[in-house]
C-alpha cells in the first residue's frame, strides 16, 4: 500500500484483549474545500489513542486508497474534517466505496468530515443531511437522547451536560430516518448556533432538534457521525477519548 502513511507507535502500555485481532482504521484527511489547520495533529492523537485501545490507525490523502483493494484491509474508514469529497474523490471510486460501506464496512466522520456541500449525493444520503452553519468555540449544553443513556458512546453522561467546541448546524434534522439513532442533540438555548460570517447571513438556527451525534445502520453499513473534532482541545478530554473509542469501535462492528 504505498500510499498510505501508516503510523506504527511503539507503546509502553499494555493493549486490552491481548491476542485478540486489532480494528484496523484508514483515516482519509483530504480537503477539497475549507482545511482545518490541525488535522495533521488530530491524525497523530487518534494514532496514540488507537494504540492504547487495539486500534490500528494508518492515515492517507490519496483517493486510490478508497478502492476496494484497498478497503479489504480495513474496518472502518474514518474521515478526519474533509471537507468536499465529491470534488476530490473521482466519481468510480466513489462507487467502490459506498458499495463497500453497503456491504459491511464501517463510515466514521468527526466534525467537518460531515461538510460536503453537496458534492457528493450518495455519501451525504448516508449521513443523513449536509453542512449548513457552524457556530463560534463555545460552551453549550448536550442533551442525551433518553435511548441512549448507558451507551459507551455518550461514556456515562445522563440527560444534560455542558462541553466546551464549535459546533455544526445542518440543512435538516436526521431524527426519524430510517436506520438513525439520535445519540446526542445540543440545546440552542444554551449557545448561538450560527456565528457572524457573510456566508451565514440568511442562515438560521435548527430549533429544538439539534442532533450533534448519531448512528446509523444502511443495508450492512454502519456510519456513525461526532460533531467533536475541530481541534485538540475538543478531543483531548476523559470524555471525549471514550466517546471516540467507543465510536471506532461501533462503526467498526466490534462491541
Amino acid at each position: 500500500m504505498k500510499h498510505l502513511l501508516t503510523i506504527l507507535l511503539v507503546s509502553c502500555f499494555a493493549l486490552p484483549g491481548a491476542g485478540a485481532k486489532p480494528v484496523e482504521v484508514l483515516v482519509y484527511s483530504a480537503t477539497a474545500w475549507y482545511r482545518h489547520p490541525e488535522i495533521p495533529r488530530i491524525n497523530g492523537f487518534l494514532a496514540r489513542l488507537g494504540a492504547k485501545h487495539g486500534i490500528n490507525i494508518s492515515v492517507t490523502e490519496n483517493a486510490e486508497d478508497l478502492k476496494t483493494d484497498s478497503l479489504k484491509n480495513y474496518d472502518l474508514v474514518l474521515f478526519n474534517n474533509s471537507t468536499n469529497l465529491g470534488e476530490s474523490v473521482p466519481e468510480d471510486i466513489q462507487g467502490e466505496f459506498i458499495k463497500w460501506f453497503k456491504e459491511g464496512g464501517g463510515i466514521m466522520m468527526i466534525h467537518a468530515g460531515i461538510v460536503q456541500n453537496g458534492t457528493w449525493p450518495a455519501l451525504i444520503e448516508i449521513a443523513g443531511c449536509d453542512f449548513d452553519a457552524d457556530s463560534e468555540y463555545v460552551e453549550a449544553r448536550f442533551l442525551v437522547d433518553p435511548k441512549a443513556e448507558g451507551d459507551p458512546i455518550v461514556a456515562g453522561k445522563k440527560k444534560k451536560f455542558t462541553y466546551t467546541a464549535d459546533w455544526l448546524s445542518f440543512n435538516r434534522p436526521v431524527t426519524g430516518l430510517p436506520g438513525v439513532e439520535v445519540l446526542l442533540r445540543l440545546d440552542e438555548k444554551s449557545f448561538d448556533p450560527v456565528r457572524e460570517h457573510p456566508l451565514y447571513r440568511d442562515k438560521k438556527p435548527m430549533g429544538e432538534d439539534h442532533p450533534i451525534c448519531w448512528r446509523r445502520t444502511v443495508a450492512k453499513g454502519r456510519y456513525f457521525f461526532t460533531g467533536l473534532g475541530h481541534d485538540i482541545r475538543s478531543m483531548d478530554t476523559d470524555f471525549a477519548r471514550a466517546h471516540f473509542v467507543a465510536g471506532i469501535k461501533w462503526a467498526a462492528g466490534v462491541e
